[in-house]
């Protein structure tokens, strides 16, 4: 099948939606689809290959009038002009995160497929506006609905009357494969927090942590340089090593550094990249899925929607608070007790296979002819 996916931001990028969409691809190409990727003039410069790992690569194609993140206008215009450049390509399927270039493809009448990861409250006055009036996501083109979570489909059903039958959830997912190994004897422990430098995600409550934690070692992997730069210039005691965003394609080796990996997620407010919105109720963060692939043990702050996906100890450790003292004792316990916390960490290891990109492909793709 000819499939084109439609996306607006950039890649590759340092944004955790940038890695999705590109592994979504190569799994997709894996499956013996010809995938092109229609995408904006912005991004790094480097090879969707190198940089997330890739062993099947979509062929990318930048729209060069667009040399910046298409905002106003021009977010209007990318989108029509994509699904435009789509139709020349003969494309069979469209995947597209983005809802205004949903509603292009309705007027066009072509087959797509859209994958929802939150609500309306991060889109513009016009997209709210479409999407509230014109039951766009239940026209006959619309072939199917993917939610990240199942809260994401509860609020499809209630706030936007989408029928059920056409929703299939697919949380997020990862490539990571590495072999399990038991809780180290070390007397010191390697403790790794992966992702956004956004506060809401527990970048300052690590800082905090490793503060009054001084007998382990405490790593953060995120943002871009600026902001690490900024959070090393601040925070300088011993047992914390600030090392900015690491190329998707290299992540696997840093996370087989680590004892423990964290998620100290604020379970009211959370941002995504760039301060916006709040993800606290429909989130599947890509890093809890490449956590569990890497067979480390995972200690989560208590957010409902996490808990589609893992439960307290059977195969992670979930507090109910964000309070440094209340984490530095679970971090203790683990010690005492390294039977019970290598089965909690084996089981995680286990149910990420359960969770491929291969798997969440082939879910997209199901039943669509």
């Amino acid at each position: 099948m000819r499939i084109t996916y439609l996306n607006n931001s950039s890649i590759p990028s340092t944004n955790p939606g940038s890695i999705q969409v590109a592994k979504t691809c190569e799994a997709i190409i894996s499956l013996s689809n010809k995938v092109n990727l229609i995408v904006p003039c912005t991004g790094l410069k480097e090879s969707l290959k190198n940089y997330y790992g890739l062993k099947f690569t979509p062929n990318v194609i930048k729209l060069k009038f667009f040399t910046s993140y298409p905002r106003g206008i021009k977010y209007y215009l990318f989108s029509i002009l994509s699904v435009i450049y789509g139709i020349f390509l003969k494309t069979e399927l469209f995947i597209t995160r983005n809802l205004f270039t949903l509603f292009v493809l309705k007027l066009f009448k072509k087959k797509a497929v859209i994958e929802i990861h939150h609500d309306l409250s991060v889109e513009s006055r016009i997209v709210k506006f479409l999407f509230y009036n014109f039951d766009i996501l239940n026209s006959s083109n619309i072939i199917k609905v993917i939610a990240i979570t199942s809260a994401v489909k509860k609020y499809l059903i209630k706030d936007l009357k989408v029928d059920s039958k056409k929703i299939q959830v697919a949380p997020s997912a990862s490539s990571i494969n590495l072999k399990f190994k038991k809780l180290s004897n070390n007397k010191r422990y390697n403790i790794g927090y992966f992702g956004s430098l956004e506060a809401s995600k527990g970048s300052k409550f690590i800082v905090k942590l490793s503060k009054i934690d001084k007998n382990n070692n405490y790593f953060i992997y995120g943002g871009n340089a600026k902001q690490a730069k900024r959070l090393k210039e601040k925070h300088k005691n011993k047992n914390l090593k600030v090392c900015g965003y690491i190329p998707y394609g290299k992540v696997k080796f840093y996370l087989s550094k680590m004892d423990i990996l964290l998620m100290p997620s604020n379970n009211k407010l959370l941002r995504a990249t760039g301060g916006v919105g709040n993800l606290a109720k429909f989130t599947s963060p890509l890093k809890l899925f490449d956590y569990m692939a890497s067979g480390k043990l995972i200690i989560s702050s208590n957010l409902k929607v996490f808990k589609e996906v893992i439960k307290h100890n059977e195969n992670c450790i979930i507090i109910n608070n964000l309070n440094v003292v209340s984490w530095q004792k679970v971090i203790k316990k683990i010690r005492r007790n390294k039977n019970m916390y290598n089965k909690i960490k084996k089981n995680a290891h286990l149910l990420s296979k359960q969770y491929t990109y291969l798997i969440r492909a082939k879910k997209i793709l199901k039943n669509i002819n």
